[in-house]
């Protein structure tokens, strides 16, 4: 039986504030979809996080439901645990679309049972394939001792979760694979953004990491894609996606001034086929600072260019005179204020800290109600 395995699709990203990026996640959620058809694959597995958040937008849930509907037509089911971003304060959308038969969520309530001191996971049988998970949540970690799977008999198994063991990061980890319960043919995981290959109990675990680039850090690794397995045979292929390409430039602007800097950068920019541009500034400038570079310049040659965007990081560059500041007749707001900026801080980022400053150092006594209240009107707790 062939299979079709992604995760982390994130759909209604928008990273960089930019429409095209949503689409971009779009696309790749489409190629899975799209290769599990022209292919004849004969089941979809989704590590979790299909959406980016708990309450996704019309756009998105009108997105999501075109594609689960085109597998449906060729009856092939699309199987599903929650993932973090999926799940919401009292419930998953998940459900939903569970309801409506677009998806087999794994992580619906009708799959537990509460027996004794055990849990009953039951799963999901299709044919001869078995599949059950739990959610992406930290507290169900501490049910797994509970735990006992159901798996009939003559069946190929499949345990999905979406943590992060320690095998990938300890310092990341959220599981102790040894928890995880013993028994079945294959685990499935997300959560981690990149593919990573590993066993346990005698059996592959595998995360085929997300669709699209999430991040920046992201876009400085491997390719995104997804696996295609084989149940008989138990092996598996990845797939690689075509995700919108990223170009990055790492610069020791040591000995550098604000001139030289915004001129090394714009010799970099070349003719472009809407990919994205990233300038990472680092090292000492012998002489202004780094808030003099003349980064609308380069921003106007990027479009000029063809490039979707452009940024500009400057937080791992210094000031030629970064321990000096005058301090001259300003307030302590506007010496504050110039550090910031002088650091690489946007206009609004600025202003916010500077009204949180004051009510930290402030003796309200409800200072702490009154942060919290400047924080949601800045945006923070949205």
């Amino acid at each position: 039986m062939k299979l079709i395995i992604c995760s982390d699709t994130h759909l209604g990203r928008k990273n960089f504030k930019v429409n095209e990026r949503e689409n971009d996640f779009f696309e790749s959620f489409k190629q899975v979809i799209d290769y599990s058809i022209n292919n004849e694959a004969k089941a979809v597995l989704h590590a979790g996080d299909l959406f980016d958040t708990s309450k996704p937008n019309i756009n998105v849930i009108i997105f999501a439901v075109e594609q689960l509907k085109r597998l449906k037509a060729k009856n092939i089911p699309f199987f599903i645990v929650s993932g973090s971003h999926d799940i919401g304060t009292y419930d998953s959308f998940l459900n939903v679309l569970d309801t409506v038969g677009l998806c087999i969520n794994l992580t619906s309530k009708r799959y537990y049972e509460l027996k004794d001191e055990s849990l009953l996971l039951k799963g999901e049988k299709f044919n001869e394939l078995f599949v059950s998970g739990i959610p992406g949540k930290n507290n169900i970690i501490n049910e797994l001792e509970c735990l006992k799977p159901i798996i009939p008999k003559d069946s190929f198994s499949i345990f999905m979760f979406h943590h992060i063991i320690e095998d990938i990061s300890p310092l990341f980890s959220s599981l102790k694979k040894s928890m995880l319960p013993k028994g079945f043919d294959l685990y499935v995981s997300g959560h981690w953004h990149e593919k990573f290959i590993t066993t346990y109990d005698k059996s592959q675990l595998i995360y085929p990491g997300s669709t699209e680039n999430c991040d920046l850090n992201e876009m400085k690794s491997e390719k995104k894609g997804f696996f295609e397995y084989e149940t008989l045979s138990k092996k598996f292929e990845f797939i690689e996606l075509k995700t919108r390409k990223s170009i990055i430039h790492e610069i020791d602007c040591t000995g550098l001034n604000p001139e030289e800097i915004t001129d090394k950068m714009e010799g970099l920019v070349k003719p472009a086929n809407q990919e994205m541009i990233f300038f990472m500034l680092k090292g000492k400038m012998k002489k202004g600072l780094k808030s003099e570079i003349n980064r609308q310049r380069i921003t106007e040659l990027a479009i000029k260019n063809n490039y979707l965007l452009s940024k500009i990081y400057l937080n791992q560059l210094e000031d030629a005179f970064s321990e000096q500041i005058i301090m001259g007749k300003k307030s302590i707001s506007e010496i504050e204020s110039e550090f910031l900026l002088s650091k690489g801080f946007g206009k609004d980022e600025t202003l916010a800290a500077i009204k949180i400053m004051k009510i930290i150092s402030s003796n309200e006594n409800n200072s702490i109600e009154l942060l919290i209240n400047e924080l949601r009107n800045e945006a923070f707790l949205k």
